[in-house]
């Protein structure tokens, strides 16, 4: 049998009861978790738990809870807005995302949001985003 190792880089653990699948791998597969990492994975938690510290985060734009844009694990956990910034998938307030919303017009609140869209761009290359 293979062995394994924790692919979160804060555990690298070699032994667990059960191995979780993560995130998906460019190879095809998908990241081999422990059994504690994979279920904050699978529980939506996993950056909150294991990233705090790191940089990335973004406001929901409809709930307010933060997101950590641009990390492999939380990738589909958000949505780029229509109207700038980020926004939760499972937000409650999600059936917003996709009807038309107007900002407020001050200039911190634009420059703000077109700084989160920015920050996006950066860290999902691959992103098609529309301007």
């Amino acid at each position: 049998m293979e062995s394994m190792i924790c692919m979160n880089s804060s555990c690298g653990a070699a032994i667990t009861h059960q191995w979780n699948k993560g995130w998906p791998l460019q190879s095809g597969g998908f990241a081999h978790l422990c059994y504690p990492c994979g279920s904050a994975y699978e529980d939506g938690v996993y950056c909150n738990i294991f990233h705090l510290e790191e940089s990335g985060w973004r406001e929901c734009r409809l709930c307010g809870n933060y997101l950590h844009c641009g990390c492999i694990a939380s990738k589909y956990l958000l949505d780029f807005l229509y109207y700038g910034g980020v926004g939760c998938i499972s937000c409650p307030k999600s059936s917003q995302l996709h009807s038309v919303k107007r900002i407020q017009t001050h200039g911190d609140e634009i420059s703000e949001g077109l700084e989160s869209i920015r920050d996006c761009q950066l860290s999902f290359p691959n992103f098609v985003f529309l301007e």
